[in-house]
């Protein structure tokens, strides 16, 4: 009986759920690539539907595809350690945000020399969050996702599923790398713009349409810099930027909170399959 665990199958087996691959391949067809929310919150449906696949299907359906759950594994750890890192980054980018507003509210008490300095402080957070942004493209690039073994309908299921998590996670990574205003030169800077630069050139590139929250506010933020004095209006502009870009970060941070448990969720799921051939 134990022999039968490792007998390769061309085709998928009939009773496995079938249901569920179907939710899966719905699914897949809905993502898009061109919204970071609506990705990642339709990303996070695909794990959660990914986990009920292996939970509801007979164990010994699954098992002969051991050596592809175990490649999946090790490409589980690199997905979650890049949704972990994100959801980092939004942190930061964040916390940031709220420390510039709270600084132009306490404006009257620190006159416009404050204010500079606490704009400056913000744009060289941006430039170490740039930096952290470019390791992440680094790491996803060099990700190994080739797999060698046999195909079917199953394996190139979950390979689907793959590919579209690292999509999504570019799509986060390069709608936040947008430039910023007055950047110095350094070797991360160069890595930064080389790293973008060799990812869109891969045909991966997001197409955007529009200049989203973060280039907006970088305009602005560009202008409040080269500006000879602060007015109000420049900084009733700039903080109407900033209020937009934090209800944008706290959405993406609770979605990629969202993604990262429905991630978790589905690497036990596959854990509890992998031990029984073990």
């Amino acid at each position: 009986m134990a022999a039968s665990y490792h007998v390769r199958s061309s085709s998928l087996p009939s009773r496995l759920h079938s249901s569920g691959l179907s939710h899966i391949q719905l699914l897949l067809k809905k993502l898009p690539t061109d919204n970071n929310n609506n990705s990642l919150s339709l990303l996070s449906q695909l794990y959660h539907s990914v986990s009920h696949l292996f939970n509801e299907s007979p164990s010994s359906l699954l098992l002969p595809h051991h050596s592809f759950f175990t490649h999946l594994l090790d490409l589980s750890l690199v997905h979650l350690d890049l949704c972990s890192k994100l959801r980092d980054i939004t942190c930061r980018i964040k916390d940031c945000l709220r420390d510039l507003r709270s600084a132009f509210r306490r404006r009257r008490h620190g006159g416009d020399s404050t204010i500079r300095r606490h704009v400056i402080s913000f744009i060289r957070s941006r430039k170490a969050v740039h930096k952290d942004l470019a390791k992440l493209l680094l790491l996803l690039k060099h990700a190994d996702h080739s797999y060698s073994g046999p195909t079917h309908h199953l394996i190139t299921l979950l390979r689907q599923v793959c590919s579209q998590t690292c999509l999504s996670f570019r799509t986060v990574l390069l709608s936040l790398s947008t430039s910023v205003p007055k950047p110095r030169p350094s070797k991360w800077a160069l890595v930064t713009k080389l790293v973008i630069k060799n990812v869109t050139n891969t045909g991966a590139q997001v197409q955007t349409g529009h200049r989203n929250e973060y280039q907006l506010m970088d305009e602005e933020l560009q202008r409040f810099c080269t500006a000879k004095e602060i007015k109000k209006e420049r900084i009733k502009s700039l903080n109407t930027s900033l209020d937009k870009v934090d209800i944008v970060v706290e959405d993406l941070e609770e979605t990629l909170e969202s993604l990262y448990r429905r991630m978790i969720q589905a690497r036990v799921s596959l854990l509890n399959i992998v031990s029984l051939h073990i």
